[in-house]
């Protein structure tokens, strides 16, 4: 493995993900299950399953495969477990006292329950960065997140993003996670935005057709936004 400077570039090593898949084989039960070792039950989603280190990673130890690559040492359990442990330590005081800020990339397609699982599994003390939270707040359509956006505010709802964006790449604040939410269907722009802000990625894999039936819903400019995601999504 090559060394690591960055914690979150080793959860997109091929040493982490093919151990990663190695473990979820061996310790699936016989219904197929994976069940979280901090609650007890199954975790239903994929991208709801984290590897969580009962010896947490620090730059110190990261390039220790010994620690960083230990099975023994890697426990499966959901996003909002991994929060709770994490907090059990005092991770939800004052950060400056506490590990590192962890900042997570949560993409897919429109209307596959990006801000959704991001609100389900967020806590008190996380930033949300949700692109249709702020057209609708700083719109007529305040109450409506899903509601066509008016590209007379583009401007300035992305200079609100920006903004939000620089606080997370420059830690600032006392915020505990932080979670990016947005499309990003190219394996370029994912990468990107993980280098530059250090984040975990997410990928809400939700189907098209499940994605196009939600949209039904919605505004119908919303089934272009789903063609124009999945004609250029990269695996």
């Amino acid at each position: 493995m090559k060394r690591i400077t960055n914690l979150a570039d080793f959860y997109r090593t091929p040493e982490w993900e093919a151990l990663v898949a190695v473990l979820s084989l061996e310790r699936a039960n016989e219904a197929g299950d994976i069940i979280c070792e901090h609650c007890g039950k199954p975790i239903v989603l994929k991208y709801d399953r984290i590897g969580h280190h009962k010896k947490h990673l620090t730059l110190g130890n990261v390039n220790d495969a010994n620690v960083s690559l230990n099975p023994e040492n890697i426990a499966f359990v959901h996003h909002r477990c991994h929060n709770e442990i994490h907090e059990r330590f005092g991770f939800g005081q004052p950060v400056r006292v506490f590990r590192p800020k962890k900042v997570y990339l949560v993409h897919g397609s429109p209307c596959s329950g990006k801000s959704t699982y991001a609100a389900s599994v967020a806590g008190k003390g996380d930033l949300i960065l949700d692109m249709d939270a702020i057209w609708a707040c700083i719109s007529a359509n305040a109450q409506d997140v899903h509601a066509g956006h008016d590209d007379r505010l583009r401007q300035n709802v992305f200079k609100v993003r920006d903004c939000i964006l620089d606080m997370i790449k420059t830690r600032f604040g006392e915020w505990n996670n932080a979670y990016i939410i947005g499309g990003y269907p190219r394996i370029m722009e994912r990468e990107r935005i993980a280098t530059i802000y250090g984040a975990e990625m997410v990928h809400i894999d939700t189907p098209r057709d499940v994605c196009e039936l939600r949209a039904a819903e919605r505004p119908k400019e919303w089934l272009q936004y789903i063609a124009s995601y999945w004609d250029a999504y990269q695996e």
